[in-house]
């Protein structure tokens, strides 16, 4: 991964300066160095406003991807790739949208059947659809897999827009992404569910982030790390990713196309109207 033409945006003055706060800050937390992030089992209560260290961190990293402005027009992407996942082999689709919303179809073929879903947040609830073998009405997403979902982004972080305004930041200390020293700050959403990034601490690019997720029904430290980035529209974002589990790689995400901002309709997070509910309806009309 070469990043030294993005950390050359700095001045040396600017890196200074960041890391002076960044070290004073941490002191006066007594924060020590940790290998992963540690969130406590019951989150702790949202904090009333962003520490220092946690905004400088942003404004670095805004910059070394191309800048707060070029982040900020970013207002949505839409990506197709794969996702290699317990062995299966799945073909995407991802639409992210600078103020939040998601949606995501999967396609797959397994013992000669084809496969197909899709997983929504409409930037208020999430729900999710089998559409192949069989076609089936939309349920709610739910439980800790609906929250990650809904809150743990690919792509666009929450840094810019109405998404960075739903979140408070802190820095939680330091770890390590690889050989390479990151700084780490969690984010608070607006129902206090917690996100960690890290931050390295020479290019300032996020190359992990992460939050509690559900596998099998028990509930994970689910993670993304950063493989390779490529720019987009002016802005550095992944072009692979690992997925991690309690610090374990189970999967990998690799985009083969991103584009930004298309023209995205209200539709596409609309929830269908059930079927049984339309034949219903349909029955009806046709009485005499």
């Amino acid at each position: 991964m070469r990043t030294s033409k993005y950390a050359a945006a700095y001045s040396g003055r600017l890196i200074r300066l960041a890391g002076s706060l960044l070290l004073t800050c941490a002191g006066a937390l007594a924060l020590s160095a940790q290998s992963e992030p540690v969130p406590e089992a019951t989150a702790p209560a949202r904090p009333t406003a962003s520490d220092a260290a946690s905004q400088q961190l942003i404004r670095n990293f805004l910059t070394v991807v191309g800048g707060a402005e070029a982040y900020g027009a970013l207002k949505n992407v839409v990506a197709r790739g794969t996702l290699q996942e317990a062995g299966v082999s799945k073909t995407f689709q991802l639409t992210e949208l600078q103020d939040g919303r998601r949606h995501l179809r999967l396609s797959w073929r397994q013992l000669g059947r084809e496969y197909a879903e899709q997983f929504v947040f409409d930037g208020q609830h999430a729900w999710r659809q089998e559409l192949s073998p069989k076609y089936q009405d939309a349920v709610d997403y739910s439980g800790q897999e609906g929250v990650h979902f809904s809150r743990q982004r690919w792509l666009l972080q929450p840094f810019a827009g109405h998404a960075a305004a739903a979140y408070v930041f802190r820095y939680q200390g330091q770890a390590k992404v690889g050989s390479r020293d990151c700084h780490i700050v969690v984010g608070y959403g607006e129902n206090n569910e917690r996100s960690w990034f890290y931050f390295d601490q020479e290019k300032f690019l996020i190359l992990r982030w992460g939050g509690l997720g559900q596998i099998a029904g028990i509930q994970e430290y689910m993670d993304y790390r950063a493989a390779k980035f490529q720019r987009v529209a002016g802005v550095l974002l992944p072009r692979a990713i690992d997925l991690l589990a309690e610090n374990a790689a189970f999967g990998q995400i690799e985009f083969e196309a991103i584009l930004p901002n298309q023209e995205i309709g209200p539709a596409l997070f609309s929830r269908p109207e059930k079927r049984t509910h339309l034949l219903r309806r349909a029955t009806v009309t046709e009485r005499p």
